[in-house]
């Protein structure tokens, strides 16, 4: 039997890490470091009040609950970008824009002993139990949980598609 050669095993976290880096989206996961730092930069009253929306070629995009907030913020804005940039790692804000929008009630990011929308629900728990191992290695708390939500989501639609029945074409 001929077929290519086995390559040697890498770890997870190296093999996404390269395969961000090969689509060029290394930058992009980067910043969504933003909205794990957001409250612990800002602090929890005004986490209650604005909440990171978007980041657009340099620009983070911040939603208030109102135009005091706005204001208030705006005042900020130049400390806030500083702040979060001596958090993040490489320099990735240069303008923070301000807008009247919807905030979250709920705290950003799940905790560690909340549910997400990836989580097991249903699934075989050896299923699970093999994803968990899978990305036991990344140290990226933040990445990991995120990654685990998308797989657990993945593996539930496959069994899910696997499960019902095909709809017939018409002939």
């Amino acid at each position: 039997m001929s077929g290519p050669g086995w390559r040697q095993p890498v770890r997870m976290a190296d093999a996404v890490a390269a395969a961000l880096q090969r689509l060029g989206l290394e930058g992009r996961v980067r910043q969504h470091d933003i909205w794990r730092v957001w409250p612990s930069v800002v602090g929890p009253q005004i986490a209650r009040h604005a909440q990171p929306h978007s980041v657009w070629q340099g620009r983070l995009i911040v939603h208030v609950t109102d135009s005091v907030w706005l204001h208030h913020l705006s005042m900020m804005r130049h400390r806030l970008v500083q702040a979060l940039n001596g958090r993040l790692a490489p320099t990735q804000i240069r303008e923070m824009v301000l807008r009247v929008g919807e905030v979250l009630a709920a705290p950003i990011g799940p905790s560690p002993r909340q549910s997400s929308p990836g989580d097991a629900g249903e699934m075989d728990p050896a299923r699970v139990a093999e994803i968990e191992n899978a990305l036991a290695a990344l140290g990226d708390v933040p990445f990991r949980d995120a990654l685990r939500c998308l797989w657990l989501r993945a593996s539930r639609q496959a069994a899910s598609s696997a499960d019902s029945p095909r709809m017939r074409q018409p002939q």
